[in-house]
Parts: C-alpha cells; structure tokens; sequence
C-alpha cells in the first residue's frame, strides 16, 4: 500500500532528477559555447550529435538571447497566421 512517506519520496526524487537535469543542461550549454568560441564548426557539432546547425545555434544563446529568439518567432507565427487568414 502506498503511503503519504512513499509520495513524498517520489517528490524529493523528482525535484532532484529535475535540479540534476537543469544543471547538465546549463553544463552543456555552456560547453557549446565554449567549443564555438574556441572555433569548433557548428555543422561538427551538429553533425557529432545530430543535430541541426540551428538547433546548436539556440543551444548555444544565453537564456535572455533565447528568449528573445522564441518571442521573435512567435511573433513571426502569428503575423503568418493573421496574414493567411
């Protein structure tokens, strides 16, 4: 039977996956843009990951450039939506 302890547990587990997750993703970004200022081509990396030359762009903007870039581009979505409609 599962109790209260058993869903508190999960929670501690679940908050730290998430904090551990959030820190390697920072850890990874940050790699990425270290290895581009160092001269490393975008389409190595990407292609060492497979992944787009655009997707390691993004990876590779500070959280305030990306930010910017999706409120751009959602912008750019929905001038597109109100100019096809």
């Amino acid at each position: 039977m599962t109790n209260l302890h058993d869903v508190i547990d999960a929670w501690t587990a679940r908050t730290a996956a998430e904090q551990a997750f959030n820190e390697a993703k920072e850890r990874y970004r940050e790699t990425v843009r270290a290895a581009l200022s160092d001269g490393v081509a975008q389409t190595a990396i990407a292609d060492a990951l497979s992944r787009t030359r655009e997707s390691i762009r993004q990876d590779a903007m500070t959280d305030e450039e990306l930010a910017a870039f999706k409120a751009a581009q959602a912008e750019r979505r929905r001038a597109k939506r109100k100019s096809a409609g």
